[in-house]
């Protein structure tokens, strides 16, 4: 039991130090982060019901854009910590980070062997989007982690070798638990946590022709299993707030959304442009090692290996494919695919270390861009500093860029003098072990630079300071929730109680300024202000550092005449 347990000790402790550092060291950004806190703040407020929790709300309204169960572990957190906070909204994203990297080692482990899930899992724990997502309040990984999980129930009941026996037990609730699985998925943000593992799965027993396979998934109970989770929170969530909440949160939410590109909306090729950064910079290595990998299974194609790698190549092109077809696209989809890709890229440096002399040259050229790449960040980081207006950045900035890009750049040149000695896989191991160290740097030294643009906090503590907790406030366009989150106040709803997408009603904007009970407070985005005509008859006291959508901070000419004393008396 004790061997067993070790290597996932090891992974979570390597996991934790990576993702861990500097985890409250930053405010909440924009746009998901302070959006979903804030959700999850307003489920904790008195009094406290059941309806706060099945209905999610944001600014007292509904808020029918996405699951609960992200919020739901927000929440938990929060009332852990006695109040939501920075680390309670990212907590979440942390221990999915952490558990993800765990199953990605299981799983790799089952269709491969241990050596390919000690490389597989470095690289998908270093891999761009996932160290980023493991450390910010966005569901996507939680979403991966629920979606991984499922795969790798999934995978314990296949055997992937004539040798390979089933490790789970036989009957016909076996795969209950993938199905599970993608239950929890589905209420962490929506159907395309049922369709994207289940996609990957079917196809690929599809094209092996797999029939058994087919029969053994059940997919009429499994559904069932997968309706009953899913509906245990929609059909009393949609009995409370009615037909407009399925309406909101089915049609638009997830047909529209995918079908009509109702939000970001993209052409078909944007992922084509995107992956390679979002899996950087394992990118560089990705050519050569899935070629590799593809000329491994192919020598044996009725192997455990080829089977595994024909598996991981479909969930690749199935997923790519789904997310590419829907019009609206997001950069942090491609998460779904960092970790088959982890996969494949560590079981081709296994063979290319075993066939090294065929793809040495190859292998080695690839491995010099990773050490290049961070040579010239570290190079230009200077360079590019001196078109910045003067004092825009602290103070020591650029020479801690340069040290985080130091970094993987030693590592990277120590693993390729190991790589150049026919041990490719120890340049994994120093290239993952840099490239860790690196984001825990960035994530404490650099990244709370970012507040000075990123966040809301400074501009919600002068309004806090100011305006007497009687006198309202309105942001415009929309309700922003970062400023929802750091005042801890609504703000005046200017939609009759519909938070349209990036719209603001002027006419309600000029009705709330007309005001004339109490002095009235107004954040609107700079941009927003300066098409307005005629001009509000408002006073801007203060504005935050954004240059391009940074809100400025209004009032009436009585109440900005009394933030000017306050300030003159402080002075």
């Amino acid at each position: 039991m004790r061997g067993r347990l070790l290597p996932y000790l090891v992974l979570a402790a390597a996991a934790t130090a990576v993702l861990l550092p500097g985890i409250g060291s930053r405010d909440l950004w924009n746009p998901d982060e302070p959006r979903y806190a804030e959700v999850a703040r307003e489920m904790l407020l008195e009094p406290r019901a059941i309806e706060n929790f099945l209905v999610p709300r944001l600014n007292g309204e509904r808020y029918d854009h996405k699951p609960p169960l992200h919020f739901w572990n927000i929440a938990l957190f929060g009332a852990l910590r006695g109040g939501v906070d920075e680390v309670a909204a990212r907590l979440p994203s942390l221990l999915a980070g952490i558990g993800s990297v765990l199953v990605v080692f299981a799983i790799a482990g089952r269709m491969f062997d241990r050596r390919t899930a000690w490389l597989a899992a470095p690289i998908f724990l270093t891999s761009a989007l996932v160290m980023w997502n493991g450390r910010v309040g966005q569901i996507d990984m939680t979403l991966t982690s629920l979606e991984l999980l499922a795969i790798l129930f999934w995978a314990r009941g296949r055997s992937w070798a004539a040798d390979d026996p089933p490790v789970r037990p036989s009957g016909h609730l076996a795969n209950l638990p993938f199905f599970a699985c993608l239950g929890l998925a589905t209420l962490a943000k929506g159907p395309v946590g049922l369709i994207v593992p289940l996609l990957a799965v079917v196809t690929w027993l599809a094209i092996e022709r797999d029939r058994a396979g087919v029969a053994e998934l059940r997919l009429g109970r499994g559904l069932l299993l997968w309706a009953a989770i899913v509906l245990a929170w929609f059909g009393p969530a949609v009995w409370i707030a009615g037909q407009s909440y399925f309406d909101a949160l089915i049609l638009d939410q997830t047909v529209s959304r995918y079908a009509d590109a109702t939000y970001h909306p993209r052409p078909w090729h944007y992922y084509f442009r995107t992956l390679p950064g979002t899996f950087a910079p394992w990118t560089l290595l990705a050519p050569v090692t899935v070629y590799a990998a593809f000329r491994a299974s192919h020598r044996e194609s009725a192997g455990r290996e080829a089977r595994a790698v024909r598996f991981l190549l479909i969930w690749i092109a199935s997923t790519f494919v789904f997310f590419s077809v829907s019009g609206g696209k997001r950069t942090v989809y491609l998460l779904a695919l960092a970790a088959p890709l982890a996969m494949l890229v560590a079981y081709g440096v296994l063979a290319i270390r075993d066939r090294w002399p065929r793809y040495r040259t190859a292998f080695l050229i690839s491995a010099a861009t990773v050490p290049l790449l961070f040579g010239v960040v570290a190079a230009a980081a200077p360079v590019a500093a001196r078109d910045l207006p003067e004092g825009s950045i602290p103070d020591g900035t650029i020479a801690w860029l340069q040290a985080a890009a130091a970094i993987p750049l030693l590592a990277g040149l120590i693993g390729l003098y190991l790589a150049a000695r026919r041990r490719p896989d120890l340049l994994v191991a120093c290239l993952a072990t840099g490239l860790g160290l690196t984001m825990s740097v960035t994530a404490v030294r650099l990244l709370p630079l970012g507040d000075a643009f990123k966040s809301a906090r400074a501009l919600s503590d002068d309004l806090v300071r100011w305006a007497e907790p009687d006198e309202p406030y309105a942001i415009y366009p929309v309700p922003d929730a970062a400023f929802l989150f750091y005042t801890r106040r609504f703000a005046v709803d200017l939609h009759g109680g519909i938070l349209a997408h990036d719209q603001g009603d002027e006419e309600a904007l000029r009705r709330f300024v007309a005001r004339t009970d109490r002095p009235v407070w107004l954040l609107v985005e700079r941009d927003n202000l300066e098409r307005l005509s005629p001009p509000l008859d408002l006073v801007e006291v203060a504005r935050d550092r954004d240059p391009e959508q940074g809100h400025v901070l209004l009032t009436t000419p009585e109440a900005a005449a009394r933030v000017a004393a306050a300030e003159g008396s402080e002075r």
